[in-house]
């Protein structure tokens, strides 16, 4: 067996142990899989209790060693349903294999194994992308088609990633969403650099927000899917285009118009670190939203209800989801004039009207 860049990562904790070639070849043999000639692994560890083992076995399959306890036979199936779903649109998704029991996941000491096909493409973040901006918007176009085709159709008990209220299986170890973390954090911050004022607006803008959020989501039209389309989950042709998913670890359930507010909302420019003037900030990010969900309800027949909602998620969205939240973080931690823009900026956010993002 040929292994190549057999280590594991920074993250990986000292006292987990790491299988060795004659347990892989064992944990293939519970899938049928009788051979490797050449191995790679990919250690993507977060940490003690978030173990990911890679393990790439002739390009033709990837064999997982992890630590989740949130996986189960229930899931791997809802999870195919799905692939089968992208698949059935054109787009290259790896299933789920199961072993000859007809079992997906089985144990090896304290983790889970299981097996999934291997799709042979490069992803995005390995890729020269000529025009990021029309590949993300065909991304986006095929995830609105995608909703429209469906929407409400077999859903998964599973909440995903952009959820509010209800929460995706990383949020309720925790006990509150994402975004409402992120939201009491922004607080914490603006009340230590003495900006209560700032902080009241703020959170009385974003409470009613919630609000008005609350009494209506579960009426929402909701919609299964991978949710968490990035550069190093994204599949691209020989062309560049985009052309697959993996990873669905993330997928779940989400209110349809959730997903187009959070790859619409909050493009402030966040790759330019020095000040260029909260305003621009403000009418960049605006311009963007705006251009995306008009885009997005053209392949999507939102009702008014749901353009009504959409604008509310993106308040949100614009306020503190996580990219967001952490060029605000990184910039009031800065002082100085990026401290001073972010302030103004944020004063911006909380007097902007959530129903002028009604899309």
């Amino acid at each position: 067996m040929e292994t190549r860049e057999w280590k594991t990562g920074k993250h990986f904790p000292k006292e987990q142990k790491v299988p060795d070639r004659a347990d892989l070849l064992a944990a293939l043999g519970e899938y049928g899989v009788s051979e490797a000639n050449e191995v790679t692994l990919f250690d993507t560890t977060h940490d003690a209790d978030d173990v990911r083992l890679n393990f790439i076995v002739d390009r033709k399959y990837v064999l997982r060693f992890v630590k989740a306890p949130d996986l189960s036979e229930r899931r791997f199936a809802e999870l195919n349903r799905l692939i089968g779903r992208y698949r059935a649109c054109g787009i290259l998704c790896p299933a789920f294999l199961p072993g000859l029991d007809g079992r997906f996941l089985h144990a090896w000491e304290n983790l889970s194994v299981y097996c999934a096909e291997y799709v042979d493409l490069k992803l995005a973040d390995e890729t020269e992308i000529a025009d990021k901006d029309a590949f993300w918007d065909d991304i986006h176009d095929f995830e609105a088609r995608f909703a429209e085709r469906f929407r409400d159709f077999d859903l998964s008990d599973t909440v995903g990633m952009y959820s509010l209220f209800d929460l995706d299986p990383y949020d309720a170890a925790i006990g509150v969403d994402e975004k409402q973390q992120n939201f009491n954090a922004l607080v914490k911050k603006l009340n230590a650099l003495d900006q209560t004022a700032l902080s009241e607006r703020l959170s009385a803008r974003h409470d009613a927000v919630r609000a008005r959020l609350y009494a209506i989501y579960r009426e929402l039209p909701r919609v299964f899917v991978q949710d968490d389309a990035n550069e190093s989950n994204v599949l691209v042709d020989e062309n560049g285009r985009f052309a697959g998913l993996i990873d669905f670890n993330l997928a779940g359930t989400e209110v349809v118009v959730n997903t187009f507010a959070n790859w619409s909302a909050g493009d402030y420019r966040i790759t330019e670190k020095e000040p260029i003037g909260a305003a621009v900030r403000l009418e960049s990010a605006l311009r963007e939203y705006r251009r995306c969900m008009d885009r997005a309800f053209s392949f999507y027949r939102a009702t008014a209800r749901e353009r009504e909602a959409a604008g509310l998620y993106a308040w949100i969205a614009m306020a503190v989801q996580w990219p967001v939240f952490c060029f605000f973080d990184a910039a009031l931690d800065a002082g100085g004039a990026r401290r001073d823009e972010t302030l103004e900026l944020l004063g911006l956010i909380a007097d902007l009207d959530p129903d002028s993002l009604r899309a």
